[in-house]
Protein backbone atom coordinates (compact mmCIF):
# COMPACT_ATOMS: atom_id res chain seq x y z
CA UNK A 1 0.00 0.00 0.00
CA UNK A 2 1.10 3.44 -0.61
CA UNK A 3 1.68 5.42 2.30
CA UNK A 4 1.64 8.76 0.16
CA UNK A 5 -1.73 8.35 -0.69
CA UNK A 6 -2.44 11.05 2.14
CA UNK A 7 0.00 14.10 1.30
CA UNK A 8 -0.93 13.17 -2.56
CA UNK A 9 -4.73 13.94 -1.73
CA UNK A 10 -3.79 17.38 0.05
CA UNK A 11 -1.78 18.46 -2.87
CA UNK A 12 -4.74 17.46 -5.37
CA UNK A 13 -7.08 19.40 -3.07
CA UNK A 14 -4.88 22.15 -2.71
CA UNK A 15 -4.75 22.50 -6.35
CA UNK A 16 -8.55 22.35 -6.73
CA UNK A 17 -8.47 24.91 -4.43
CA UNK A 18 -5.40 28.09 -6.26
CA UNK A 19 -8.36 26.78 -9.59
CA UNK A 20 -11.31 27.82 -7.35
CA UNK A 21 -9.59 31.57 -5.99
CA UNK A 22 -9.27 32.22 -9.58
CA UNK A 23 -12.84 31.33 -10.79
CA UNK A 24 -13.72 33.47 -7.67
CA UNK A 25 -11.80 36.17 -8.92
CA UNK A 26 -12.95 36.61 -12.25
CA UNK A 27 -16.85 35.96 -11.23
CA UNK A 28 -16.63 38.74 -8.06
CA UNK A 29 -14.13 41.11 -10.22
CA UNK A 30 -11.38 40.74 -7.97
CA UNK A 31 -8.53 40.50 -10.06
CA UNK A 32 -5.85 40.33 -7.54
CA UNK A 33 -6.85 36.46 -6.98
CA UNK A 34 -5.74 35.72 -10.72
CA UNK A 35 -3.30 38.29 -11.12
CA UNK A 36 -1.28 37.51 -7.87
CA UNK A 37 2.30 38.88 -8.27
CA UNK A 38 2.51 37.80 -11.80
CA UNK A 39 4.34 41.14 -13.66
CA UNK A 40 0.73 41.56 -16.00
CA UNK A 41 0.26 38.01 -16.99
CA UNK A 42 -3.08 36.05 -15.58
CA UNK A 43 -4.67 32.99 -14.55
CA UNK A 44 -7.43 33.00 -17.26
CA UNK A 45 -10.76 31.81 -16.30
CA UNK A 46 -10.10 28.65 -19.17
CA UNK A 47 -6.97 27.88 -17.03
CA UNK A 48 -8.37 27.98 -13.59
CA UNK A 49 -11.36 25.39 -14.63
CA UNK A 50 -8.36 23.27 -16.24
CA UNK A 51 -6.76 23.28 -13.27
CA UNK A 52 -9.81 22.60 -10.86
CA UNK A 53 -10.25 19.40 -13.16
CA UNK A 54 -6.86 18.48 -12.84
CA UNK A 55 -7.21 18.16 -9.38
CA UNK A 56 -10.29 16.64 -9.31
CA UNK A 57 -8.86 13.51 -12.23
CA UNK A 58 -6.09 13.31 -9.39
CA UNK A 59 -8.36 12.86 -6.79
CA UNK A 60 -10.24 10.64 -8.64
CA UNK A 61 -7.10 8.78 -9.62
CA UNK A 62 -5.87 8.58 -5.78
CA UNK A 63 -9.30 7.21 -4.77
CA UNK A 64 -9.92 4.52 -7.11
CA UNK A 65 -11.89 6.21 -9.35
CA UNK A 66 -10.08 5.54 -12.13
CA UNK A 67 -12.41 5.81 -15.51
CA UNK A 68 -13.89 9.16 -14.15
CA UNK A 69 -10.75 10.10 -13.83
CA UNK A 70 -9.13 8.78 -17.14
CA UNK A 71 -12.44 10.98 -19.02
CA UNK A 72 -11.64 14.30 -17.07
CA UNK A 73 -8.16 13.83 -17.89
CA UNK A 74 -8.86 13.30 -21.68
CA UNK A 75 -10.89 16.34 -21.53
CA UNK A 76 -8.15 18.46 -20.27
CA UNK A 77 -5.90 17.03 -23.07
CA UNK A 78 -8.63 17.50 -25.98
CA UNK A 79 -9.14 21.39 -24.54
CA UNK A 80 -4.89 22.05 -24.44
CA UNK A 81 -4.73 20.32 -28.32
CA UNK A 82 -7.43 22.18 -29.17
CA UNK A 83 -5.71 25.25 -27.79
CA UNK A 84 -2.35 24.28 -29.14
CA UNK A 85 -4.17 24.13 -32.88
CA UNK A 86 -5.57 27.76 -32.61
CA UNK A 87 -2.03 29.05 -31.89
CA UNK A 88 -0.07 27.00 -34.57
CA UNK A 89 -3.07 27.84 -37.10
CA UNK A 90 -4.13 30.76 -36.25
CA UNK A 91 -7.82 29.74 -35.79
CA UNK A 92 -10.26 30.22 -33.32
CA UNK A 93 -12.64 28.06 -32.17
CA UNK A 94 -14.42 30.20 -29.94
CA UNK A 95 -13.55 28.30 -26.58
CA UNK A 96 -11.98 31.14 -24.85
CA UNK A 97 -14.09 33.12 -24.00
CA UNK A 98 -17.54 30.54 -23.82
CA UNK A 99 -17.97 31.06 -19.89
CA UNK A 100 -16.86 34.48 -19.44
CA UNK A 101 -15.52 37.40 -21.26
CA UNK A 102 -12.43 38.41 -20.46
CA UNK A 103 -11.91 42.46 -20.40
CA UNK A 104 -8.83 42.21 -18.14
CA UNK A 105 -6.09 41.04 -21.51
CA UNK A 106 -5.14 43.43 -24.18
CA UNK A 107 -6.74 41.47 -27.71
CA UNK A 108 -3.84 43.66 -29.28
CA UNK A 109 -1.38 41.80 -27.55
CA UNK A 110 -2.78 38.30 -27.13
CA UNK A 111 -6.40 36.36 -27.57
CA UNK A 112 -8.58 37.12 -24.51
CA UNK A 113 -9.37 34.33 -22.01
CA UNK A 114 -7.11 31.90 -23.98
CA UNK A 115 -4.39 29.84 -22.21
CA UNK A 116 -0.59 31.28 -23.04
CA UNK A 117 1.45 28.53 -25.10
CA UNK A 118 3.41 27.80 -22.46
CA UNK A 119 0.48 27.31 -20.19
CA UNK A 120 -0.95 25.13 -22.41
CA UNK A 121 2.42 22.90 -23.15
CA UNK A 122 3.00 22.25 -18.97
CA UNK A 123 -0.88 21.09 -18.89
CA UNK A 124 -0.20 18.86 -21.60
CA UNK A 125 2.98 17.22 -19.94
CA UNK A 126 1.11 16.70 -16.50
CA UNK A 127 -2.08 15.33 -17.90
CA UNK A 128 -0.40 13.01 -20.25
CA UNK A 129 1.83 11.93 -17.17
CA UNK A 130 -1.77 11.44 -15.17
CA UNK A 131 -3.45 9.25 -17.99
CA UNK A 132 -0.10 7.27 -18.83
CA UNK A 133 -0.32 6.71 -15.24
CA UNK A 134 -3.98 5.40 -14.92
CA UNK A 135 -2.77 2.61 -17.96
CA UNK A 136 -0.11 1.79 -15.44
CA UNK A 137 2.54 3.43 -18.11
CA UNK A 138 4.82 4.57 -14.69
CA UNK A 139 8.13 4.88 -16.65
CA UNK A 140 7.12 7.22 -19.68
CA UNK A 141 4.20 8.67 -17.02
CA UNK A 142 7.09 9.89 -14.38
CA UNK A 143 9.10 11.58 -17.40
CA UNK A 144 6.10 13.67 -18.55
CA UNK A 145 5.20 14.39 -15.31
CA UNK A 146 8.83 15.42 -14.52
CA UNK A 147 8.77 17.99 -17.53
CA UNK A 148 5.49 19.56 -16.49
CA UNK A 149 7.29 19.91 -12.45
CA UNK A 150 10.86 21.33 -13.63
CA UNK A 151 8.95 24.16 -16.22
CA UNK A 152 6.19 25.14 -13.13
CA UNK A 153 9.35 25.22 -11.12
CA UNK A 154 11.43 27.21 -12.72
CA UNK A 155 8.63 30.02 -14.48
CA UNK A 156 7.87 29.99 -10.10
CA UNK A 157 11.31 31.11 -9.56
CA UNK A 158 11.08 33.64 -12.19
CA UNK A 159 7.95 34.74 -11.16
CA UNK A 160 9.14 35.32 -7.64
CA UNK A 161 12.34 37.17 -8.71
CA UNK A 162 10.65 38.71 -11.89
CA UNK A 163 13.24 37.18 -14.20
CA UNK A 164 11.20 37.65 -17.29
CA UNK A 165 13.30 34.63 -19.47
CA UNK A 166 11.96 32.36 -17.05
CA UNK A 167 8.33 33.02 -17.41
CA UNK A 168 7.48 34.80 -20.40
CA UNK A 169 9.20 33.68 -23.32
CA UNK A 170 7.52 36.45 -25.98
CA UNK A 171 4.46 36.41 -27.49
CA UNK A 172 0.95 34.16 -26.01
CA UNK A 173 3.80 32.44 -23.79
CA UNK A 174 3.37 34.38 -20.06
CA UNK A 175 2.41 31.82 -17.26
CA UNK A 176 0.75 33.55 -14.12
CA UNK A 177 2.18 32.77 -10.48
CA UNK A 178 -1.52 30.94 -9.08
CA UNK A 179 -0.80 28.43 -12.24
CA UNK A 180 2.67 28.10 -11.62
CA UNK A 181 1.63 26.92 -8.21
CA UNK A 182 -1.37 24.73 -9.74
CA UNK A 183 0.93 23.13 -11.73
CA UNK A 184 3.13 21.86 -9.33
CA UNK A 185 0.79 21.24 -6.99
CA UNK A 186 -0.36 18.66 -9.46
CA UNK A 187 2.79 17.48 -10.66
CA UNK A 188 3.61 16.77 -6.89
CA UNK A 189 0.26 14.89 -6.24
CA UNK A 190 1.01 12.63 -9.30
CA UNK A 191 4.52 12.48 -8.03
CA UNK A 192 3.09 10.78 -4.47
CA UNK A 193 0.37 8.69 -6.32
CA UNK A 194 2.96 6.94 -8.36
CA UNK A 195 6.08 6.48 -6.15
CA UNK A 196 5.92 2.98 -5.23
CA UNK A 197 6.27 2.00 -9.27
CA UNK A 198 8.71 3.23 -12.03
CA UNK A 199 11.58 4.64 -11.17
CA UNK A 200 10.52 6.79 -8.38
CA UNK A 201 10.38 3.63 -6.20
CA UNK A 202 14.20 3.78 -6.24
CA UNK A 203 13.37 7.42 -4.46
CA UNK A 204 10.49 6.27 -2.58
CA UNK A 205 12.32 2.79 -0.62
CA UNK A 206 13.56 3.51 2.84
CA UNK A 207 17.63 2.65 1.93
CA UNK A 208 19.90 5.19 2.84
CA UNK A 209 21.25 6.81 -0.20
CA UNK A 210 17.56 6.93 -1.01
CA UNK A 211 16.67 9.13 2.10
CA UNK A 212 19.68 10.89 1.22
CA UNK A 213 18.71 11.74 -2.08
CA UNK A 214 15.20 13.12 -1.24
CA UNK A 215 17.02 15.24 1.83
CA UNK A 216 19.16 16.41 -1.14
CA UNK A 217 16.56 17.26 -3.51
CA UNK A 218 14.52 18.99 -1.13
CA UNK A 219 17.23 21.51 -0.28
CA UNK A 220 18.39 21.94 -3.48
CA UNK A 221 14.47 22.82 -4.67
CA UNK A 222 13.99 24.41 -1.22
CA UNK A 223 17.37 27.08 -1.16
CA UNK A 224 17.37 27.89 -4.94
CA UNK A 225 14.91 30.95 -4.73
CA UNK A 226 16.70 31.85 -1.59
CA UNK A 227 19.96 31.85 -3.27
CA UNK A 228 18.48 33.59 -6.14
CA UNK A 229 16.82 36.28 -4.31
CA UNK A 230 20.51 36.94 -2.35
CA UNK A 231 22.30 37.20 -5.84
CA UNK A 232 20.24 39.51 -7.10
CA UNK A 233 19.63 41.86 -4.37
CA UNK A 234 23.67 41.93 -3.84
CA UNK A 235 23.82 43.30 -7.63
CA UNK A 236 20.70 45.58 -7.61
CA UNK A 237 20.48 46.50 -3.89
CA UNK A 238 23.64 46.39 -2.51
CA UNK A 239 25.44 47.55 -5.57
CA UNK A 240 28.45 45.01 -5.30
CA UNK A 241 30.38 44.07 -7.99
CA UNK A 242 29.56 40.81 -9.92
CA UNK A 243 32.47 38.97 -8.84
CA UNK A 244 32.18 39.82 -5.58
CA UNK A 245 28.46 39.40 -5.24
CA UNK A 246 29.34 35.39 -6.81
CA UNK A 247 32.32 35.20 -4.01
CA UNK A 248 29.28 36.11 -0.71
CA UNK A 249 26.83 33.94 -2.84
CA UNK A 250 29.23 30.86 -2.52
CA UNK A 251 30.45 31.59 0.77
CA UNK A 252 26.33 31.85 1.79
CA UNK A 253 25.94 28.64 0.25
CA UNK A 254 28.52 26.73 1.97
CA UNK A 255 27.54 28.29 5.52
CA UNK A 256 23.61 27.14 4.96
CA UNK A 257 25.06 23.63 3.62
CA UNK A 258 26.77 23.10 6.57
CA UNK A 259 24.02 22.28 8.62
CA UNK A 260 22.20 20.17 6.02
CA UNK A 261 24.99 18.19 5.95
CA UNK A 262 25.66 17.74 9.23
CA UNK A 263 22.12 16.55 9.43
CA UNK A 264 22.17 14.24 7.18
CA UNK A 265 25.24 12.89 8.14
CA UNK A 266 24.24 11.86 11.80
CA UNK A 267 21.03 10.49 9.98
CA UNK A 268 23.19 8.40 7.81
CA UNK A 269 25.40 7.40 10.58
CA UNK A 270 22.52 6.40 12.69
CA UNK A 271 21.59 3.78 9.91
CA UNK A 272 24.75 2.64 10.12
CA UNK A 273 24.72 2.45 13.60
CA UNK A 274 20.91 0.51 13.63
CA UNK A 275 22.83 -2.14 10.60
CA UNK A 276 25.37 -3.24 12.37
CA UNK A 277 22.90 -3.65 15.37
CA UNK A 278 20.71 -5.73 13.27
CA UNK A 279 23.95 -7.75 11.89
CA UNK A 280 25.05 -8.33 15.51
CA UNK A 281 21.70 -9.91 16.29
CA UNK A 282 21.43 -11.66 12.98
CA UNK A 283 25.36 -13.40 13.93
CA UNK A 284 23.96 -14.09 17.27
CA UNK A 285 20.20 -15.53 16.24
CA UNK A 286 22.81 -17.34 13.56
CA UNK A 287 24.31 -19.03 16.21
CA UNK A 288 21.19 -19.60 18.63
CA UNK A 289 19.75 -21.20 15.44
CA UNK A 290 23.00 -23.48 14.93
CA UNK A 291 22.80 -24.41 18.97
CA UNK A 292 19.38 -25.58 17.65
CA UNK A 293 19.68 -27.70 14.96
CA UNK A 294 22.63 -29.36 16.73
CA UNK A 295 20.16 -29.90 19.83
CA UNK A 296 17.40 -31.16 17.36
CA UNK A 297 20.26 -33.42 15.80
CA UNK A 298 20.48 -35.06 19.93
CA UNK A 299 16.88 -35.66 20.03
CA UNK A 300 16.87 -36.91 16.64
CA UNK A 301 19.57 -39.70 18.10
CA UNK A 302 17.76 -40.14 20.93
CA UNK A 303 14.44 -41.13 19.09
CA UNK A 304 16.54 -43.48 16.97
CA UNK A 305 17.96 -45.16 20.18
CA UNK A 306 14.18 -45.20 21.38
CA UNK A 307 12.73 -46.75 17.98
CA UNK A 308 15.70 -49.09 18.63
CA UNK A 309 14.60 -50.51 22.07
CA UNK A 310 10.90 -50.44 20.46
CA UNK A 311 12.02 -52.83 17.57
CA UNK A 312 14.49 -54.96 19.34
CA UNK A 313 14.52 -54.79 23.19
CA UNK A 314 10.60 -55.18 23.59
CA UNK A 315 9.59 -57.48 20.78
CA UNK A 316 12.50 -59.57 21.72
CA UNK A 317 10.62 -60.76 24.89
CA UNK A 318 7.02 -59.99 23.28
CA UNK A 319 8.19 -62.93 20.11
CA UNK A 320 9.65 -65.24 23.15
CA UNK A 321 5.66 -65.07 24.98
CA UNK A 322 4.23 -66.09 21.89
CA UNK A 323 6.43 -68.96 20.88
CA UNK A 324 5.91 -70.13 24.79
CA UNK A 325 2.11 -69.46 24.50
CA UNK A 326 2.13 -71.81 21.46
CA UNK A 327 3.85 -74.58 22.47
CA UNK A 328 2.21 -74.80 26.04
CA UNK A 329 -1.18 -74.64 23.97
CA UNK A 330 -0.20 -77.91 22.03
CA UNK A 331 1.12 -79.52 24.89
CA UNK A 332 -1.87 -79.18 26.86
CA UNK A 333 -4.79 -78.90 24.00
CA UNK A 334 -5.43 -82.61 24.45
CA UNK A 335 -6.41 -81.84 28.37
CA UNK A 336 -8.30 -78.33 28.24
CA UNK A 337 -11.73 -77.88 28.08
CA UNK A 338 -13.58 -74.96 25.75
CA UNK A 339 -13.17 -72.55 28.64
CA UNK A 340 -9.62 -73.19 28.76
CA UNK A 341 -8.99 -73.01 25.13
CA UNK A 342 -10.78 -70.02 25.53
CA UNK A 343 -8.17 -68.44 28.29
CA UNK A 344 -5.69 -69.60 25.80
CA UNK A 345 -7.27 -67.36 23.14
CA UNK A 346 -7.82 -64.57 25.21
CA UNK A 347 -4.16 -64.73 25.92
CA UNK A 348 -2.80 -64.25 22.29
CA UNK A 349 -5.25 -61.63 21.14
CA UNK A 350 -3.57 -59.80 23.76
CA UNK A 351 0.18 -60.46 22.76
CA UNK A 352 -1.01 -59.87 19.46
CA UNK A 353 -2.78 -55.89 19.97
CA UNK A 354 0.68 -55.60 22.13
CA UNK A 355 2.80 -56.01 19.03
CA UNK A 356 1.14 -54.63 17.04
CA UNK A 357 0.80 -51.35 19.51
CA UNK A 358 4.63 -51.75 19.45
CA UNK A 359 4.96 -51.15 15.98
CA UNK A 360 2.21 -48.50 15.84
CA UNK A 361 4.80 -46.45 18.54
CA UNK A 362 7.60 -46.76 16.76
CA UNK A 363 5.92 -45.75 13.36
CA UNK A 364 4.50 -42.37 15.65
CA UNK A 365 8.10 -41.69 16.49
CA UNK A 366 9.45 -41.64 13.20
CA UNK A 367 6.65 -39.08 12.36
CA UNK A 368 8.51 -36.84 14.57
CA UNK A 369 11.55 -36.88 13.13
CA UNK A 370 12.66 -33.99 11.46
CA UNK A 371 14.69 -35.48 8.76
CA UNK A 372 12.76 -38.01 7.66
CA UNK A 373 12.49 -35.60 4.21
CA UNK A 374 14.79 -38.59 1.89
CA UNK A 375 13.00 -37.90 -1.48
CA UNK A 376 13.23 -40.35 -3.88
CA UNK A 377 11.36 -41.28 -7.24
CA UNK A 378 9.28 -44.30 -6.65
CA UNK A 379 7.28 -46.64 -9.28
CA UNK A 380 4.01 -46.39 -7.44
CA UNK A 381 2.88 -49.47 -9.69
CA UNK A 382 5.79 -51.81 -8.63
CA UNK A 383 5.12 -50.83 -4.83
CA UNK A 384 1.51 -51.47 -4.60
CA UNK A 385 1.80 -54.55 -6.05
CA UNK A 386 4.72 -55.72 -3.63
CA UNK A 387 2.19 -54.59 -0.92
CA UNK A 388 -0.38 -56.73 -2.37
CA UNK A 389 2.32 -59.30 -2.62
CA UNK A 390 3.24 -58.94 1.04
CA UNK A 391 -0.96 -59.00 1.99
CA UNK A 392 -1.49 -62.67 0.65
CA UNK A 393 -1.59 -64.37 3.24
CA UNK A 394 -4.25 -62.29 4.45
CA UNK A 395 -6.30 -61.89 1.08
CA UNK A 396 -6.36 -65.47 1.34
CA UNK A 397 -7.69 -65.61 4.74
CA UNK A 398 -10.39 -62.86 4.21
CA UNK A 399 -11.46 -65.04 0.87
CA UNK A 400 -10.46 -60.72 -0.82
CA UNK A 401 -9.78 -59.37 -3.78
CA UNK A 402 -6.79 -56.52 -4.46
CA UNK A 403 -7.18 -54.80 -7.93
CA UNK A 404 -5.09 -52.23 -8.80
CA UNK A 405 -5.33 -49.72 -11.96
CA UNK A 406 -3.12 -47.15 -11.83
CA UNK A 407 -2.39 -44.79 -14.63
CA UNK A 408 0.42 -42.65 -13.40
CA UNK A 409 3.48 -44.91 -11.69
CA UNK A 410 6.18 -42.36 -11.56
CA UNK A 411 5.80 -40.30 -7.66
CA UNK A 412 8.69 -38.69 -5.58
CA UNK A 413 8.49 -39.60 -1.97
CA UNK A 414 9.87 -41.11 0.95
CA UNK A 415 9.87 -44.67 0.12
CA UNK A 416 9.34 -45.69 3.82
CA UNK A 417 6.61 -43.40 4.30
CA UNK A 418 4.89 -44.34 1.21
CA UNK A 419 4.63 -47.48 1.85
CA UNK A 420 3.25 -47.21 5.19
CA UNK A 421 0.63 -45.06 4.04
CA UNK A 422 -0.87 -47.07 1.36
CA UNK A 423 0.07 -50.45 3.44
CA UNK A 424 -1.93 -48.89 6.51
CA UNK A 425 -4.94 -48.04 4.20
CA UNK A 426 -5.22 -51.48 2.31
CA UNK A 427 -5.19 -53.35 5.43
CA UNK A 428 -7.87 -51.04 7.19
CA UNK A 429 -9.60 -52.21 3.70
CA UNK A 430 -9.48 -55.53 4.64
CA UNK A 431 -9.85 -55.67 8.70
CA UNK A 432 -12.99 -53.73 8.42
CA UNK A 433 -14.57 -56.02 5.59
CA UNK A 434 -18.75 -56.70 5.62
CA UNK A 435 -19.42 -60.01 6.94
CA UNK A 436 -22.11 -61.03 4.30
CA UNK A 437 -19.68 -60.44 1.36
CA UNK A 438 -16.22 -61.03 0.51
CA UNK A 439 -13.98 -57.79 0.52
CA UNK A 440 -12.89 -55.97 -2.94
CA UNK A 441 -10.27 -53.26 -2.66
CA UNK A 442 -9.89 -51.12 -5.73
CA UNK A 443 -6.77 -49.31 -6.02
CA UNK A 444 -6.22 -46.35 -8.40
CA UNK A 445 -4.13 -43.71 -9.18
CA UNK A 446 -4.34 -40.24 -11.68
CA UNK A 447 -2.40 -37.03 -12.22
CA UNK A 448 -3.67 -33.94 -11.33
CA UNK A 449 -2.10 -30.29 -10.91
CA UNK A 450 1.04 -30.36 -9.08
CA UNK A 451 1.01 -33.90 -7.64
CA UNK A 452 -1.08 -37.68 -7.88
CA UNK A 453 -4.29 -38.94 -6.61
CA UNK A 454 -4.21 -42.15 -5.26
CA UNK A 455 -7.35 -43.72 -4.21
CA UNK A 456 -8.01 -46.95 -2.26
CA UNK A 457 -12.15 -48.15 -2.44
CA UNK A 458 -13.15 -50.77 -0.10
CA UNK A 459 -17.09 -52.60 -0.04
CA UNK A 460 -16.49 -53.10 4.26
CA UNK A 461 -17.82 -51.66 6.93
CA UNK A 462 -18.41 -47.78 6.07
CA UNK A 463 -18.12 -45.15 8.88
CA UNK A 464 -20.80 -43.55 11.17
CA UNK A 465 -21.72 -40.22 9.81
CA UNK A 466 -21.46 -39.10 13.14
CA UNK A 467 -18.05 -40.29 14.11
CA UNK A 468 -16.16 -38.86 10.29
CA UNK A 469 -14.94 -35.79 12.02
CA UNK A 470 -13.05 -37.54 14.36
CA UNK A 471 -11.49 -40.15 11.80
CA UNK A 472 -7.97 -39.14 12.04
CA UNK A 473 -7.41 -38.57 15.73
CA UNK A 474 -5.33 -40.77 17.66
CA UNK A 475 -6.65 -43.82 19.37
CA UNK A 476 -10.22 -43.54 17.78
CA UNK A 477 -12.04 -46.63 16.81
CA UNK A 478 -15.39 -47.37 15.31
CA UNK A 479 -15.88 -50.57 15.50
CA UNK A 480 -15.34 -52.53 18.81
CA UNK A 481 -15.89 -55.38 17.45
CA UNK A 482 -12.93 -55.09 15.55
CA UNK A 483 -9.11 -55.25 16.82
CA UNK A 484 -7.15 -52.09 16.83
CA UNK A 485 -5.18 -49.91 18.38
CA UNK A 486 -6.55 -46.44 16.17
CA UNK A 487 -3.22 -45.14 14.92
CA UNK A 488 -3.48 -46.21 11.82
CA UNK A 489 -5.35 -43.50 10.14
CA UNK A 490 -3.89 -40.86 12.41
CA UNK A 491 -0.05 -42.03 11.10
CA UNK A 492 -1.36 -41.77 7.34
CA UNK A 493 -2.31 -38.20 7.68
CA UNK A 494 0.64 -37.53 9.78
CA UNK A 495 3.30 -38.91 7.07
CA UNK A 496 1.52 -37.19 4.48
CA UNK A 497 1.06 -33.50 6.14
CA UNK A 498 5.02 -33.98 6.90
CA UNK A 499 5.93 -33.96 3.16
CA UNK A 500 2.55 -31.20 2.19
CA UNK A 501 0.18 -34.01 1.07
CA UNK A 502 -3.53 -34.80 2.60
CA UNK A 503 -6.17 -37.14 2.53
CA UNK A 504 -9.61 -37.30 2.10
CA UNK A 505 -12.26 -39.86 2.57
CA UNK A 506 -15.89 -40.62 1.18
CA UNK A 507 -18.30 -43.50 2.98
CA UNK A 508 -21.39 -44.79 3.55
CA UNK A 509 -22.42 -46.88 6.57
CA UNK A 510 -22.56 -50.50 5.62
CA UNK A 511 -21.67 -49.78 1.60
CA UNK A 512 -18.09 -48.88 1.71
CA UNK A 513 -15.32 -46.35 2.14
CA UNK A 514 -13.01 -44.53 -0.18
CA UNK A 515 -9.81 -42.63 0.68
CA UNK A 516 -7.95 -40.52 -1.55
CA UNK A 517 -4.24 -39.27 -0.70
CA UNK A 518 -2.76 -36.53 -2.77
CA UNK A 519 1.40 -36.67 -3.21
CA UNK A 520 2.28 -33.20 -4.21
CA UNK A 521 5.44 -33.40 -7.22
CA UNK A 522 8.59 -32.88 -5.86
CA UNK A 523 11.69 -32.42 -6.73
CA UNK A 524 15.02 -34.59 -5.14
CA UNK A 525 15.66 -31.98 -2.52
CA UNK A 526 11.91 -31.99 -1.08
CA UNK A 527 11.15 -28.69 -2.30
CA UNK A 528 7.26 -28.92 -4.06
Amino acid sequence: MNILIKPSSIFATFTILIGLSSVLGWLCDLPNLYTFFSHGASMKFNTALVTILLGFSMACAIYKRSLLSGFVATAILMFCLLTCIQYIYGLNFHIDELLVIDHFTNSHVEPPGRMSLYTTVCFLTVTMGLLLALLKIYYVSQIFNLIGLLASYISFVGILFNISGLFSFGSYSAIALPTTMGLISASLALMLYTADNGWLTEMASKHSAAVTARYSLLYFFLSLPLFVGLFLFLLSKAQLPAELAIVLLIVGFAALTLPFAFILLKKLNRSDDKSWELMEELKDRSQELHDNVNKLARKNTDLDSLIHIISHDLKTPITSLQASLAILERKLDSQMQDQERQLFTISKRSVNRLTETIKNLGEIIKTKRLDNHNIEKIDLCAMVNGIKSELEGTVAETNGEINVNIDFCEVYYDRIHLHSIIQNLITNALKYRHPQRRPIVNITSWEVESGVNVRVEDNGLGIPEKQKQNLFNKYTRFHEHIEGTGVGLYLVRQLLGSHGGSIAVESEEGKGTAFTIFLPVKRFDGKV
